[in-house]
Order: C-alpha cells, then sequence, then structure tokens
C-alpha cells in the first residue's frame, strides 16, 4: 500500500514540475476569446505549411533510406557501420552546425558553386526540406535495418526456395513484418520535422513559419503571449495525438535467427555510398570549416583563433557561452539521469505514460512558460535554463536507461536485503557499480543533446544575460561573421562527436 502511495506522489510530483511553469502562462493569457485565433487566416496557413513541410520531409526521408536499410540488414563492414552510425546525426549533431554546414555548400558563393554547380537553394523550400532529409532520415536507416535483422531467417529461407527474387521476398514477407518499426519510424521523423524550429529559421525565415517558428518569433517581436499561447495549444493538441497514435504502432518480436546471405548487390551498394556521402559531407564540412576557409579556398586558422579574442568576447561572448554550456548541460543531463533512475525504479503504467507523453510538449512552448517566469518572478536565467533542459531530457534520459534498470536482475537486491542491507547500501554497493557505464553513458548523450540545443534559450531571450554557445553561434552567423561562426560550430561538432563515441563505447561495454 505505502509502495502504491510512493509512486503515485512520484507520478504528482513530475506532474508537478511540468505544470507549475505552464500554470501562470495559462493563468494570464489564456481566454476563451483567445481561440478566435485558431480561426485567422495566417494561423491556417503557418499550420498548412508546418503539416505539409513535415509530410514531404518524412516521406522523401523514407524513400531515400529504404535500400541503405536494407544494405544495413544485410552487410557487415565499414559501410553498414557507418551507415548505422548516421543516427549520430538527428540527435547529437547541433542544428545550428548543420545550418552552417549547408550553407556553405548550397548558398550562392558555396562550396558547389565554386566547382560550377549553380546552386543556390538558401532561403526556400527546397533548403529546408533537404535539411530535414538529412537530419532526420539516419532514423529510418536505425530502425528499418533492425526491423529487418530480426525477421526469421526461415522466413527467408522458405520464399528462396519457393523461387521469389529478393525484391518479391521484401514486398511479400519482409515488408509487411516490418511495417510497425517503419511506423514509428515514421511518426518520430514527421514529430522532428512538425517541431523543427533552427532549420526552419536559419534556411528558411519567417516567410516559412511553422508553428514552432511562429511561437518564438511572436515572443521576440511583440511579446504577443496569447497569440503565442494558441499557437503553442494547436502544436500540442497534435503533437499529443500523434505520441497516442505512435504506441499503437509496437515491432513485432520475434527470436533472433542469425542467417548466411549474399551480399547485396552493387546497386544498392552504390545507392548507399551515395547517402553515406550525402550524410557525412556536411557533418566533415562542418568540421573542417574550423580551419579551411571555403569562401576563398585556403586554410587560415585566424578565425578559430579570433574565437578566444578578447576583441570578438567583448560584443560576442564565445568563451563565456562554452563555460555557461558545460554548465546547465552538466547539471540538467546529471539531474535527468538521477530522476529517470528514480522513475524507472517506481514504475507503474501511469508514470510511464506520462513521461512518455512529455515528448510532445513543445521546446519553444516550455521556453515561452520559463521566460514569463523571469518576467514574472525575476528567477534567474541559469535557474530556469536548468529546469527547461532537465524537462525536456527527462523521457530521453528515461529511454536510455529503461532496459538496464527495468532488466536488472532482482535476485542480486534480494540478496543484498536478506544480508540486512537498506535501500542507500544497495544502490552504492550493488547498482551503481553495475549500472555505472549505463548511466555515463546516458549522462554523456544528454549531455551531447543539450549543448547543441537551441530553441529554449533562443526563445527566452538569454543572448545578453546568459549565453549558450548554441545563440551565440546563431548571432555569429546572423552577423555574417561567418568565419568565426563556422569556426565555433566545428568545435562544437568535434566535442559533441567525441562525447557520442566515448558514450557508444560504454553503452556497447554495458549491454556485454
Amino acid at each position: 500500500m505505502n509502495n502504491r502511495k510512493g509512486k503515485n506522489l512520484l507520478f504528482i510530483l513530475f506532474l508537478s514540475l511540468w505544470l507549475i511553469p505552464f500554470s501562470f502562462l495559462f493563468k494570464d493569457f489564456f481566454r476563451l476569446e483567445g481561440l478566435a485565433n485558431f480561426l485567422d487566416p495566417r494561423t491556417w496557413r503557418i499550420l498548412g505549411f508546418t503539416f505539409y513541410q513535415s509530410i514531404l520531409s518524412s516521406v522523401l526521408s523514407l524513400a531515400i533510406t529504404l535500400i541503405p536499410a536494407y544494405f544495413v540488414s544485410r552487410n557487415e563492414g565499414i559501410i553498414s557501420k557507418l551507415l548505422d552510425n548516421t543516427i549520430f546525426i538527428p540527435f547529437f549533431f547541433p542544428p545550428i552546425s548543420a545550418v552552417m554546414a549547408f550553407t556553405l555548400v548550397y548558398s550562392s558563393v558555396g562550396i558547389l558553386s565554386k566547382l560550377g554547380f549553380s546552386i543556390n537553394i538558401m532561403y526556400t523550400l527546397k533548403a529546408i526540406i533537404l535539411a530535414h532529409v538529412f537530419y532526420n532520415s539516419p532514423i529510418f536507416v536505425r530502425y528499418i535495418s533492425e526491423a529487418l535483422r530480426r525477421v526469421p531467417a526461415s522466413f527467408i529461407e522458405t520464399a528462396s526456395i519457393e523461387g521469389a527474387s529478393k525484391f518479391k521476398t521484401f514486398i511479400n514477407v519482409e515488408l509487411p513484418l516490418i511495417i510497425p518499426s517503419i511506423s514509428r519510424a515514421l511518426f518520430l521523423v514527421f514529430t522532428y520535422n512538425f517541431t523543427s524550429f533552427a532549420i526552419v529559421l536559419s534556411l528558411g525565415g519567417v516567410r516559412y513559419s511553422t508553428l514552432e517558428v511562429a511561437i518564438s518569433t511572436t515572443l521576440r517581436s511583440t511579446l504577443d503571449f496569447p497569440k503565442a499561447l494558441s499557437y503553442a495549444l494547436i502544436q500540442l493538441i497534435i503533437l499529443t495525438i500523434l505520441n497516442i497514435f505512435i504506441s499503437k504502432f509496437e515491432p513485432i518480436s520475434f527470436e533472433f535467427e542469425p542467417f548466411s546471405q549474399k551480399k547485396s548487390g552493387y546497386l544498392s551498394r552504390t545507392i548507399s555510398i551515395f547517402y553515406l556521402i550525402f550524410e557525412y559531407s556536411i557533418v566533415l564540412i562542418g568540421v573542417a570549416a574550423s580551419f579551411f576557409d571555403f569562401i576563398n579556398m585556403k586554410f587560415d586558422i585566424s578565425s578559430f583563433l579570433n574565437l578566444f579574442s578578447k576583441e570578438l568576447n567583448s560584443v560576442y561572448p564565445v568563451v563565456r557561452s562554452i563555460l555557461n554550456s558545460f554548465l546547465v548541460s552538466t547539471v540538467s543531463a546529471f539531474f535527468a539521469v538521477i530522476t529517470a533512475y528514480y522513475l524507472l525504479k517506481n514504475y507503474s503504467k501511469l508514470i510511464n505514460v506520462s513521461v512518455m507523453a512529455t515528448l510532445g510538449i513543445s521546446s519553444a512552448f516550455l521556453g515561452m512558460a520559463l521566460l514569463y517566469l523571469n518576467i514574472l518572478f525575476n528567477i534567474p536565467f541559469v535557474l530556469l535554463l536548468i529546469l527547461g533542459y532537465f524537462l525536456i531530457t527527462i523521457p530521453i534520459a528515461y529511454s536510455f536507461l529503461f532496459q538496464p534498470v527495468r532488466g536488472f536482475d532482482n535476485k542480486i537486491i534480494e540478496a543484498a536485503k536478506i544480508d540486512g542491507a537498506n535501500k542507500a547500501t544497495i544502490f552504492l554497493k550493488v547498482e551503481l557499480p553495475l549500472l555505472f557505464t549505463s548511466f555515463t553513458s546516458a549522462f554523456l548523450q544528454i549531455f551531447a543533446i543539450i549543448f547543441g540545443e537551441f530553441t529554449i534559450s533562443y526563445t527566452m531571450q538569454v543572448r545578453d544575460y546568459f549565453p549558450l554557445v548554441s545563440v551565440v553561434n546563431y548571432s555569429l552567423s546572423s552577423a555574417r561573421l561567418y568565419q568565426q561562426a563556422n569556426a565555433l560550430s566545428g568545435l562544437n561538432i568535434l566535442l559533441i562527436f567525441f562525447i557520442f563515441y566515448i558514450s557508444n563505447k560504454l553503452a556497447r561495454k554495458s549491454n556485454t
């Protein structure tokens, strides 16, 4: 009975953390007459474009990844490993770094133009779609390839014996079995495209506003909280419906049956290589921009060195923003991991649903609520930022730790209890040593996500009060200090990629 009360109390506390920031916003600005904004033609245009670009980006992402995903599932080697590791991009590659790299490649003075290709897609729908395909398509590669690996070998061998070609086997046998995984990936990619902020704002501009962009730009331009709130409510309703719909699709579970199959043909290998070039070229150019001037086509580290100069930092606080980002990312990630562990130890269906449901809350919406708390109570931005990043990363940390914590051998804990150990001793002497690599891996990955996050800090307008590196990077780009912006972006990419590499190593170690 006490255990149930404890879980209910934990659920209430978790819900309160989310409700408190929004309660003041709703109390002061939610009015029934404000719902009239739902009927505003501009609102419907923004909503229509948000759906249009999200659907188009998601469908194209699926189309170009079917063959690479199939290749990964049927082959081993460097190409497959590189394809599998593209999952680093949607979760850890900073969106501002992606914007900077795309500018270097696809602008009128970009790399392709210098190579003789007359390409300039900046500030067009094409730029938004292409960037979303780059950013989110690796999710399809991971989901589809893992689903294909789980298809029983006997099914495929039976189809082959009956004379079915690889294509017919895929269409008639494998595709129906992996539809649930494709559906989950499709809705996940759609959600990320729907809530995209930095890419739409930087590569499309206000002309191509989505709901997420409209929330932030409305606040920054007019501080019209009622209007921004109406946009946020529309987005929240849509994303909540999507999250409920996603939960209906559960992957079909099969016992793993490894099978030997001939390597994929030349065509699938070639298409996979082209996809790899598309994905990794953006990443590598983002890194190379730190020490190579792509405008004048020469090596130049002066912009990198200039990042730390007193002159630049007096206007654009690069060093301060890096230190601030380290502080916020470290504290937020630490508390997110601890909270996720505690939620999993007190697991219930109610807690599980409430935690995963928060994935559907807009970061711009949360940023708006936190900004209003600062206006009302003058709460320091650093505390509000930590709270914001803590809240948005709890469900991610929860997902990372779900298997290690929920799958922990309870026999070990029961044995410790028999020996008289209390909960604190069990955690410090038993669970912590065995789960340490999982905790560290989750912490590093959450740290990387927060370090590159842009939406909350931009919406809260913290540039002059508590600058974070993502906002300063955007400010440098907006001021047309492209070399310095590229150098800072490259530095961020190297840092986050290193963290991703270490966390991946730890995650694999914890799973062995």
